[in-house]
């Protein structure tokens, strides 16, 4: 299989040092692959995915990603953010590379990377995976823009990708915070290539309080048994209860450590057990939801403001006004 060749189309970004640092990391995951080429050989029953989980960042997508991974009909990626289609994070390590993510004697192979979302810092993303897997499926998860962006707050002070000030930073029209909550405006370059109807929404909301019937709806999209259920779908997965705790924030101390980054990097490929025995020390998923900052009446109204119509035509699209979410009309 060839190496795939560079379609990327230069766009500014703006400069943002937390999503930088957060981009970095990303990169770094598979260091040690881009470094080997006896990890980028093709293996055995390998094949490209025709499922692919393509954002938003903080809106569910390790939850959904862990769930469509029960069903014996789907073979979901270990890891889990392979971020190949983004020219900057993974797109060098070559298509043989990619394709032995999946198991493809699976009638469905899936990934999820949130930063096939993020505009304007990574653009070409849609055209190529529309290239190479034009066959494939998107799903694009979503939650209310604001308590999103909150969320995305908490991830990264907590990760200590973001040092700057709140209120300051979330005044800012073009920062990733703002971009990654324009759900409509992310979805552009996908519709320009792929059908509609193979383009599904799915909100968080959705997820924690309808899980079965929403697992249902994403089952029936995937093309498999709609009627598969499992007790596993009680549990969520890196819940933000955890990313202002002491053990959260030790771990990300220590895995940056030149002996830990290893296993920084081969985490998400441990057996789903042994993971959720982790999972349930470090993010703790019977604690509440951490505590949001609260922002000042004035910056909540511009930020409503100025997601007024990027809602109002995703709900359009999907048909339906997702509950839970703020009033954005």
């Amino acid at each position: 299989m060839s190496e795939p060749q560079s379609t990327q189309t230069v766009v500014a970004a703006p400069h943002d040092p937390a999503d930088e640092a957060m981009c970095s990391r990303a990169r770094e995951r598979f260091a040690g692959d881009r470094g080997s080429r006896l990890r980028r050989r093709r293996r055995r029953h390998a094949e490209l995915p025709n499922l692919i989980i393509v954002g938003g960042l903080k809106c569910g997508t390790t939850s959904i990603h862990h769930y469509l991974g029960l069903h014996p009909e789907i073979h979901m990626s270990k890891p889990k953010e392979l971020n190949f289609f983004v020219e900057e994070l993974n797109w060098d390590l070559g298509l043989d590379w990619y394709a032995s993510r999946f198991d493809g004697r699976c009638p469905v192979r899936g990934e999820s990377s949130p930063h096939y979302t993020n505009l304007p810092r990574f653009d070409g993303v849609a055209e190529r995976i529309e290239r190479h897997c034009p066959d494939a499926r998107l799903i694009y998860m979503v939650r209310d823009p604001i308590k999103r962006i909150l969320s995305h707050w908490v991830h990264a002070t907590g990760a200590g990708y973001e040092t700057r000030e709140l209120v300051p930073t979330l005044s800012q029209p073009d920062s990733s915070y703002i971009h990654r909550s324009l759900y409509w405006m992310q979805l552009q370059p996908y519709l320009e290539l792929f059908e509609r109807e193979r383009i599904a929404v799915i909100s968080q909301e959705e997820l924690q309080r309808e899980r079965e019937a929403t697992m249902r709806k994403a089952f029936r999209f995937a093309g498999v048994d709609e009627g598969f259920t499992s007790e596993q779908f009680d549990r969520e997965w890196e819940k933000s209860s955890a990313k202002q705790g002491d053990k959260y924030q030790l771990m990300e101390k220590a895995v940056k450590l030149p002996g830990l980054r290893s296993f920084d990097r081969n985490f998400d490929r441990l057996p789903e057990s042994l993971r959720w025995l982790v999972e349930k020390v470090v993010h703790d998923p019977e604690k509440p939801p951490a505590p949001k900052p609260e922002l000042p009446d004035d910056l909540f109204e511009t930020l409503r403001g100025r997601f007024g119509a990027d809602v109002a035509a995703l709900q359009e699209f999907a048909g339906r006004e997702f509950a839970g979410w703020h009033d954005y009309s």
